[in-house]
């Protein structure tokens, strides 16, 4: 068996990983973006260029030269003799999906429903970005007619609205089944690999989250993806029932499960996540204090409350739903955000809203001209519910809602009234910035909250500085000290840390049974 760490060694993020065995059968784990990496040369302003993508992104270095890419992006081979059986996407966050729209579309996608429920209400509701691209159609090679308007023949150019276009239909696979409405063509996972292969669901802060274990030659590999823990004790799964509920528990518990399936996979080699080891933190903080947190904000306030999470994380949108319900507000959702509950129930019934629950759900009716496609649709669906909310509604009772804002939202909230927005309050429940750009933002950030008079909770300027507080966070990585219990207990014979700043923190502990090299010959 070979392990190729072809991205996210020592770095966090942009996790692309390869396993091939003594065949030259493998398969890949992730294929995420690299922001570290992507910002040493592109913002937001800056880009590869669409008409080339892949031959500049091969160029910079920022993917792997694989047989892997779609050809109607690239038509160059590699000496790379590896037949590729799937791609594993453990979530659905960018830097480990990122650049999925680059993969060849016969490689089927392997994943949790889930999280391709995540990943198709992203893809859907913003506007089209080859690197992210799961279905549509595909470019195509410059013609005659291109190049009488200038084109450059070397160029791949879009189909437009051709009818007579070839569709990109994607291979999609899922450890259990899931009805899909769209072009993919679901493959039974059972036929991806030739040995023994199973997902399973883990913790994280993203619905869907999985890790992955797969006999490869005469050993079993796993691959654990981005995760947390859940309760850890009897009282604590208790409180988790009576207050968050049971979907909240079985959530919660989804770690756990994996590394119990892998106790008697033996010999055992573990391709790990060390977010966390170089962190020093103060806070751990659980969904369960989030939620407490909360409710103290919301038990103190009459005025318009306003609150920031990353909609992918749907489980603090049911927190705060949550809290909404226990203290009589309305949770008022963008209708891009609405777009991902339909997307999530549709494919996962597990999330699908309660009666109860969507009794206090309300969706905004932004000031916009333009809507993309599933964003168009929920906002319609909103319409024919009749739940969806105008301005002037909720200037009448602010104390009966709390909307759903985040930094790229806020210009909605000027259709509020000035008297409305003075003195209402906002909750950043996402995580503090970590680049130059966001740093920056927050900035930004900080002077819609001034001039309109808001008040923030979970971050503040203190001396020209941004502070995050965190206690309406919880980190989706596991802590230094839950990782070495779990990994003692689990007792790996090989152990391989990717998406860690500090792989020495794993030598310490487990010394010769750590493997750093960027390829990896079992």
């Amino acid at each position: 068996m070979r392990i190729e760490i072809l991205d996210g060694h020592r770095n966090i993020g942009g996790n692309k990983i390869r396993v091939v065995d003594s065949e030259n059968d493998g398969f890949l784990l992730d294929f995420g973006l690299n922001f570290s990496r992507w910002g040493e040369f592109f913002e937001e302003f800056l880009n590869p260029r669409t008409g080339r993508i892949l031959h500049d992104l091969l160029k910079l270095k920022m993917i792997p030269r694989l047989n892997i890419y779609r050809d109607d992006l690239f038509d160059g081979k590699f000496e790379d003799p590896v037949n590729h059986a799937f791609l594993f996407l453990s979530h659905a966050h960018a830097d480990h999906t990122g650049m999925v729209g680059l993969i060849d579309e016969k490689i089927p996608l392997l994943m949790t429903g889930e999280t391709f429920a995540v990943m198709r209400a992203s893809v859907y509701t913003s506007n089209s970005n080859v690197l992210t691209q799961l279905g549509g159609k595909k470019r195509r090679k410059a013609s005659d007619k291109d190049l009488e308007n200038g084109i450059r023949e070397d160029l791949t150019v879009s189909p437009g609205n051709s009818k007579s276009a070839e569709r990109l239909t994607r291979r999609v696979s899922f450890p259990k089944e899931v009805e899909l409405n769209d072009d993919s063509t679901v493959v039974d996972m059972n036929s991806l690999w030739k040995n023994e292969l199973f997902v399973e669901p883990v913790y994280h802060s993203v619905i869907g989250a999985a890790g992955l274990a797969a006999r490869v030659d005469d050993l079993w590999l796993a691959y654990t993806g981005d995760f947390r823990t859940g309760p850890e004790t009897a009282e604590e799964e208790r409180y988790w029932l009576d207050t968050l509920g049971e979907k909240r528990l079985a959530l919660s518990l989804r770690t756990s499960r994996f590394f119990e399936n892998l106790k008697d996979k033996r010999p055992l080699v573990l391709i790990v996540e060390g977010t966390r080891v170089t962190r020093e933190e103060n806070v751990e903080n659980t969904e369960k204090d989030v939620f407490e947190n909360a409710m103290r904000v919301f038990r103190g306030t009459k005025n318009l409350i306003l609150v920031d999470f990353p909609i992918r994380h749907l489980e603090r949108l049911f927190t705060f739903l949550k809290v909404c319900m226990e203290n009589d507000r309305r949770l008022v959702l963008m209708p891009k955000d609405y777009a991902y509950l339909l997307e999530m129930e549709r494919v996962e019934p597990l999330w699908k809203l309660t009666d109860e629950e969507r009794s206090f759900v309300r969706v905004y009716h932004p000031g916009k001209v333009t809507y993309i496609n599933l964003e168009k649709d929920a906002l319609l669906r909103a319409k024919e519910e009749g739940i969806l909310l105008s301005p002037e509604e909720i200037n009448l009772h602010p104390e009966k809602h709390t909307m759903v804002a985040g930094y790229w939202d806020f210009p909605h909230i000027l259709d509020l009234d000035e008297r409305v927005l003075n003195g209402a309050v906002y909750i950043h429940s996402t995580s503090e910035a970590y680049t130059e750009e966001q740093e920056i933002d927050a900035r930004r950030f900080m002077n819609w909250l001034r001039y309109f008079n808001i008040v923030p909770f979970g971050i503040r300027e203190v001396n020209g500085n941004i502070v995050f507080t965190k206690e309406f966070h919880a980190s989706g990585h596991v802590s230094p000290q839950g990782l070495e219990k779990i990994l003692n207990e689990l007792n790996p014979d090989y152990i391989v840390p990717v998406h860690t700043l500090n792989p020495g923190w794993f030598v310490e502990r487990w010394d010769e049974r750590v493997l750093l090299e960027n390829v990896i010959v079992l």
